[in-house]
């Protein structure tokens, strides 16, 4: 059986925070770029020229924490905990991604 370690935003902001790794980042453009090419709701601003690059949208929407998504990670002993994705730093390859992603 498996235990849930959740952690809270109080004990997170007193430590330093984690880092969301690129397979993770990856993970989650691509399921919310499926997602909106499904007519999701868009939670971010965005230039009309770039409304239907899903990729650049979802990018965008980790950029900026917009979406709700908690990341588990797991411990030993079958345990694990979650983190929001609003406590973790994102890496530079997610910046690198928006930039190449932002083409006319």
């Amino acid at each position: 059986m498996s235990e849930d370690l959740t952690e809270n935003s109080s004990a997170v902001s007193n430590e330093k925070k984690l880092m969301l790794t690129k397979y993770e980042c990856s993970r989650i453009v691509g399921v919310r770029a499926s997602q909106l090419s499904m007519s999701a709701t868009v939670l971010v601003n965005i230039p009309p020229h770039l409304s239907t690059n899903f990729m650049y949208i979802a990018t965008k929407e980790l950029i900026e924490k917009a979406l709700d998504i908690y990341i588990r990670r797991p411990l030993p002993l079958n345990k694990y905990y979650n983190v929001h994705i609003r406590n973790m730093e994102l890496p530079d390859d997610i910046y690198v991604l928006e930039e190449m992603l932002n083409v006319r």
